[in-house]
């Protein structure tokens, strides 16, 4: 699969080079930006800007076009907003980008992932080259990587790289990337990032804006995603595809609701006619023309997050995502949940932002060993071992505290404590005799605290670095750092 991305991402490349101007745009697609991110939450948070973070990549002119919007009090949420502007504007007038990074880290076996979290090996090295200009885009992405996290049977990676296009406001997305669907901070139920990369389409909207039709008006600024790949090392039913659908809306300032759908299906030895397919998006029909009728391995759900700000004039919102892996009466059954609050303002000049998140993901409650699993594509909802959707994996539950401060234009600081019960039913696949699970392979208890810091050192040079440790009951404590230092051209 990487050799045919790589050729893709190569022809494609020569093809479009000749086209473009001598006057690059901005990036125009950012791809689960952790600092980027919690800037906009921040300000969301705040009541100075309604830009949407359920739906992830986000473009940079959704992004400006909330900036333009937005609608600030005091000096703080200035300093934010000119820190995302230039986050934006940092590449604006080059026409080639290129960036190096090196990753080091001690084994983290038992961390668990959050937003972003995509430094998934000992030791990496990694390197970039990417063109933007109006209406396109590419990242040719390599990366070198030892003592990996997520075994995929390579030393080399192209996660990142991707090719898109952009018209009638519609991007279309070839590539290796991750997406992140949902309110949550440190997970999503349904399509997060802790895996690597499904290798896909994605096509979605590029400015949110409201529909301009009188009677659809009141839906308010709305975004789509709609993604087809197909999976990496399923050995279940090998060549095992992915396809999911999210729609997200705002009609209200102090409102935005989501509803995602996915679903496997196809592979070998499984049914890939036109109306087998069809019955798969209605949801409502086993694959029909096969012989024991097994479904596809489907899941959907709805979120919401809820401002406070424009209500009760108080920095803070809610939200809460379920999703179920079943259907009774056209709603989502046999359901996992999740729920938070979050709090945005400043102490000392320097803004903070605090949240505290439950996920459950059993199944409505209860250790079945059902979530994330399915009878045909039996090595679950998981790629490579490694969850499609909350980073925990199945019938888990877990708490997390977290906070984010910028302590000025150059740093950024994140910090998460969180309490979990992992992979509960501890369910081997029938197939394998393994835990489908890789990430949690056995019944545990864990405590975390994760402690990242990022520091802008020059303009185009950025170094991280990150302290953790974990108690768990019956794997090894682990308590490691890892640091790493990114290099760049404009």
């Amino acid at each position: 699969m990487n050799k045919k991305l790589l050729i893709v991402l190569s022809v494609s490349i020569v093809a479009i080079v000749p086209i473009l101007t001598t006057t690059a745009s901005a990036q125009n697609l950012y791809i689960n930006d952790l600092r980027l991110k919690a800037g906009i939450d921040w300000l969301n948070t705040q009541g100075v800007t309604q830009i949407s973070t359920s739906t992830w990549p986000l473009s940079a002119n959704e992004i400006e076009r909330g900036l333009q919007g937005a609608q600030f009090t005091n000096a703080v949420q200035q300093q934010v907003i000119q820190s995302i502007q230039t986050r934006l504007s940092q590449d604006r007038d080059s026409l080639v980008k290129a960036s190096g990074e090196i990753m080091l880290q001690s084994d983290r076996q038992s961390l668990p992932q959050t937003f972003g979290d995509d430094q998934l090996a000992g030791q990496q090295i990694s390197g970039s080259v990417g063109l933007s200009e109006a209406n396109w885009e590419f990242n040719l992405q390599a990366t070198f990587k030892n003592d990996e996290l997520i075994d995929d049977d390579s030393d080399f990676s192209f996660k990142g790289s991707y090719i898109a296009g952009m018209a009638a406001n519609q991007w279309l997305i070839a590539g290796k990337i991750p997406a992140w669907w949902g309110p949550g901070h440190d997970g999503s139920l349904i399509r997060g990032d802790a895996s690597i990369p499904v290798t896909g389409f994605t096509m979605q909207r590029d400015t949110q804006t409201a529909p301009t039709y009188k009677y659809l008006n009141w839906v308010g600024p709305w975004q789509y995603q709609l993604f087809a790949g197909q999976l990496d090392d399923y050995d279940a039913v090998p060549d095992a595809k992915l396809f999911g659908a999210r729609l997200a809306a705002s009609p209200l300032p102090w409102l935005e609701v989501g509803a995602s759908r996915t679903f496997m299906w196809g592979g070998e030895g499984r049914p890939d006619s036109i109306s087998s397919f069809g019955d798969a998006i209605l949801g409502t029909k086993d694959n029909g023309d096969n012989d024991n009728g097994d479904p596809a391995n489907q899941l959907g759900g709805f979120d919401a997050r809820v401002q406070l700000a424009p209500l009760f004039n108080v920095p803070a919102s809610v939200y809460g995502q379920y999703v179920g892996e079943d259907e009774a009466g056209g709603l989502p059954a046999k359901n996992m949940y999740l729920a938070g609050i979050d709090y945005a303002s400043a102490a000392m000049g320097k803004p903070y932002q605090l949240y505290a998140e439950y996920t459950d993901t059993r199944t409505s409650g209860e250790v079945r060993g059902i979530s994330y699993d399915h009878g045909t594509y039996t090595d679950g909802y998981y790629q490579q071992g490694y969850p499609l959707g909350y980073a925990l994996g199945g019938d888990a539950e877990s708490v997390a505290l977290g906070g984010r401060l910028w302590l000025d234009g150059r740093n950024f600081i994140h910090a998460k404590l969180q309490h979990a019960k992992v992979n509960q039913s501890g369910e081997l696949d029938r197939r394998t005799g393994e835990a489908d699970n890789q990430a949690f392979p056995m019944a545990d208890k864990l405590t975390a605290i994760d402690v990242s810091w990022e520091h802008q050192l020059q303009p185009l040079t950025k170094l991280t670095t990150r302290l953790w440790a974990v108690d768990a009951d019956n794997r090894s404590s682990d308590i490691g750092a890892g640091i790493g230092l990114e290099l760049a051209t404009y």
